[in-house]
């Protein structure tokens, strides 16, 4: 099951992913994001890949989704602290070279207010 903990500030929106992001996650991580933009225009948005264990191919095309979407909404996206098979698939793809990805956080955001949203089945 695929897990998502968001924390927003001022500064924008970070998303902490966990489980595996494969075909089958797909689908719930884009209904996640449409709805977190639905309800704010975030400056930017950090996708947090630490939690990630597995990556296919699908669950990488969705990370070039989601930073569409948050282009299209006048944002900008980071992908940070993938672990290493998420960042080697992501370079093997070339989507390094199209995604903006971090080894580190960079937007400071204040822990309190985080929430975990396990999505539906």
């Amino acid at each position: 099951m695929l897990r998502i903990q968001t924390t927003s500030s001022e500064a924008g929106i970070r998303m902490a992913v966990h489980g595996d992001l494969d075909v089958s996650a797909v689908p719930e991580l884009r209904a996640y994001l449409r709805q977190v933009l639905g309800t704010r225009r975030p400056g930017h948005v950090e996708v947090d890949l630490a939690g990630v264990g597995f990556l296919d191919c699908a669950g990488a095309r969705s990370l070039l989704w989601a930073d569409a979407r948050v282009r299209e909404q006048g944002g900008r996206a980071t992908f940070v602290r993938p672990t290493p098979p998420v960042l080697r698939l992501l370079r093997l793809l070339g989507f390094d070279s199209t995604l903006t990805i971090r080894t580190a956080s960079h937007v400071p955001l204040p822990q309190p207010t985080a929430q975990a949203h396990p999505l539906p089945d």
